[in-house]
């Protein structure tokens, strides 16, 4: 497999992992110093993890479209996308727009998130 196809199927499973509540997974693949960004603010992985495992609003569609991966170096990539992430809140589903960058490093031999960012549409 390629790097982008490798990262790009990371992706599918962290999206996947996301709507389905599996905080292990995340806890996995993310980076222990891993930071994400977006309109509710700075999260890192000690909160970020126990928030997916909750579920509290699920993720039930996640289709990405315009993915882009540039290669910076052997070890650091960025993954971009549209993202069209739709929600449940409070028993109605609610669909919220994105743009999306992931930071991708493999310092440790393994593909693991370290920055993600989602501008809301």
């Amino acid at each position: 497999m390629t790097v982008t196809e490798t990262l790009l199927e990371l992706e599918d499973q962290l999206w996947r992992a996301n709507r389905e509540g599996d905080g292990s997974f995340y806890a996995h693949w993310l980076r222990d110093d891993a930071l994400a960004v977006s309109k509710y603010g700075i999260i890192d992985k000690a909160a970020a993890v126990p928030g997916i495992q909750a579920n509290h609003n699920p993720y039930l569609k996640t289709p990405r479209t315009d993915e882009k991966v540039i290669v910076v170096d052997d070890t650091t990539a960025i993954v971009t996308y549209r993202v069209e992430v739709t929600v449940l809140v409070d028993g109605a589903e609610m669909v919220f727009p994105s743009y999306a960058s992931s930071v991708w490093n493999n310092g440790s031999g393994e593909w693991r998130v370290v920055f993600h960012q989602q501008t809301a549409l």
